[in-house]
């Protein structure tokens, strides 16, 4: 069996003709289209229509469906009504900072100026802090909301008890703790003993989905009592609902999916997306993409490099000259995080080349200069490029806790695998989601933890490559993106089709010095045609380019999707490469 240049194993799927034929007759799709459907799972009509035409009126759930949703209401009630002196603690990653933004936005609506705290990675750690607990409590708050995180967070939660502090905790996290903590209100989609929507997905919900649905239930409420004289309109928020539930990488069905599809139809954004368009000097927002690999990692890059308040000022503030100056640090900053990351995955590959890790079940790094705020995206490098679950743990200097990060693959659940790892003390913390996790462990716990994980991590093979459709070279690009367009927005749960181009011959190979990105000129197996392929981030890819490079003249078949925007109109982006066949 031939492998392509980065060692994977190409699978040219196959479909029932007949599934795809009925689904053409009946939901009026082309032929490609129904392919890509089918090859995805997808087959009854409700499915294709939810895919296709995602509604936010058929797959908003009446939110008092959501346990303890109706008690945190009448108690933000009371809260509103009384002025009470309310805080806000949020997470500092995308999705907890859309949350934050979302509830202090609508509260200052309605009369109330909350105060809101958002962790620093380095000082507080992740989840509710001790420190703002106490800060909340000196302040003499009468309500604390948290966003993004408080499922787990027991002995914080009591500590805010006994100080006679009310809590209504608005998370999506999975439940690890047999007992919830004692607050007003657990407000989580994923709490144990909460059934799904299955119209919704609500499971799927990132905590911003969670905010906005809580804000729903809140505005109906006080209308009821006639609380309004002119009624906040809730959609326009829907814009940094769609960007935390894109970033935290959520499954794009149901909800999740109305709310993304509604948002960039509508094409309406809040003046602090607006300004980090303009710092990027994008035309724009022009699809999922543009939230995805621009705005997103931007906001993320306050919380990890410095004070994710940076990132929540830009959402919350109006004023046009102050957005473009946050919004233009933290263009800055992602330039800075992107630099970062660069040297340590460099030094990670010396690191796993040195101690020979790669044919490791897993692999696991670790420094004592590591910087943590990026180590989670190292490690998201690192299972990309061997195609196994990755750890990566940084060692502040004399510290002996290391903070950690990990990325698996499917068929291995990092958060089941971390809270193993607790139970027999081996980690001091840890959880998340199935793909990523986050965990501290003492620097003496080291080589105990490192046998852990290679002893229970199963051997999976996801080396494998599938591919939807095979093209050649004369084929008309712009014409399949376009017709491939119905199905967008792609993401979790509906990846881009993967494009094989076969039979392509390598013109010549480009590098750029900028973004570390190799261009490709393509032509037809006899000169005829061409275009332009381009590998992103190449430089975390050495054999793959090694191999292309080595190609030129060859003829090759080139795995990808078809993307085009202002930067690249119709290009192919590129996932994989072999030579062609015989």
């Amino acid at each position: 069996m031939t492998l392509s240049f980065s060692g994977r194993i190409w699978n040219f799927l196959t479909c029932d003709e007949d599934l795809i034929l009925d689904m053409k007759r009946k939901s009026g799709v082309s032929d490609l289209v129904a392919r890509i459907l089918v090859n995805r799972g997808i087959s009854d009509k409700s499915e294709v229509e939810a895919i296709l035409n995602p509604k936010l009126r058929y797959t908003i759930p009446d939110p008092s469906r959501i346990l303890d949703m109706d008690h945190g209401v009448s108690r933000m009630i009371e809260a509103i009504v009384n002025k009470q002196r309310v805080v806000i603690l949020g997470d500092y990653d995308a999705d907890g900072i859309t949350s934050t933004c979302l509830i202090v936005q609508y509260l200052r609506l309605v009369g109330l100026v909350p105060q809101h705290y958002i962790p620093n990675r380095f000082n507080d750690g992740y989840g509710v802090s001790q420190r703002s607990i106490q800060n909340a409590i000196n302040d003499e708050v009468d309500l604390i909301i948290t966003v993004d995180t408080g499922t787990n967070s027991v002995a914080e939660i009591d500590a805010a008890n006994e100080a006679g502090i009310d809590l209504i905790i608005i998370d999506h996290h999975a439940q690890l703790v047999d007992t919830l903590p004692s607050a007003v209100a657990v407000i989580n989609p994923n709490r144990r003993d909460q059934e799904e929507i299955v119209e919704s997905n609500i499971k799927h919900l990132c905590a911003a989905g969670v905010s906005f649905l809580f804000l729903i239930a809140l505005q109906r409420k006080l209308k009821s009592i006639g609380f309004f004289e002119i009624e906040p309109n809730l959609l326009e928020f829907i814009d940094v609902v769609a960007l935390g539930t894109l970033c935290d990488v959520t499954e794009l069905k149901g909800l999740n999916r109305a709310i993304l599809k509604y948002t960039l139809t509508r094409g309406r954004y809040s003046p602090g997306i607006v300004a980090l368009t303009k710092a990027f000097k994008l035309n724009g927002i022009s699809s999922a993409d543009d939230l995805a690999f621009f705005i997103g990692p931007a906001i993320n890059a306050a919380g990890r490099l410095g004070d994710p308040h940076l990132a929540l000022n830009l959402l919350l503030e109006q004023n046009p000259a102050k957005l473009q100056r946050i919004a233009e640090q933290l263009v800055f900053l992602n330039d800075k995080r992107k630099c970062i990351e660069k040297q340590i995955f460099a030094e990670a590959l010396l690191f796993i080349g040195k101690k020979g890790l790669s044919n490791n079940r897993c692999i696991c790094v670790f420094s004592d200069t590591w910087h943590e705020g990026v180590i989670g995206i190292i490690a998201g490098r690192i299972k990309d490029r061997f195609m196994k679950p990755a750890f990566v743990v940084s060692f502040a200097k004399d510290e002996e806790v290391g903070k950690g990060s990990a990325r698996s693959i499917p068929g291995i659940h990092l958060g089941q695998f971390l809270d193993i790892a607790k139970s027999k003390s081996i980690i001091e913390s840890g959880g998340g989601h199935e793909l990523a996790g986050g965990f501290t462990v003492l620097r003496e716990k080291m080589p105990e933890f490192l046998e852990f994980i290679e002893a229970n991590t199963p051997v999976i093979r996801s080396n494998c490559l599938d591919i939807d459709l095979s093209i050649f070279p004369s084929s008309n690009l712009r014409q399949i993106f376009s017709e491939l367009q119905i199905l967008a927005p792609f993401g979790k749960g509906l990846p881009k089709p993967t494009i094989c181009i076969k039979r392509a011959r390598i013109r010549n190979v480009r590098g750029s010095q900028v973004g570390g990105h190799l261009f490709i000129s393509i032509t037809g197996e006899m000169g005829s045609g061409g275009f332009r392929a381009v590998l992103f981030n190449a430089t975390s890819k050495p054999e793959l380019v090694k191999c292309t490079e080595a190609s030129v003249g060859n003829l090759v078949d080139i795995a990808g999707y078809i993307d085009s925007n202002d930067q690249y109109p119709a290009s192919i982006i590129i996932e994989d490469i072999r030579l062609s066949q015989v």
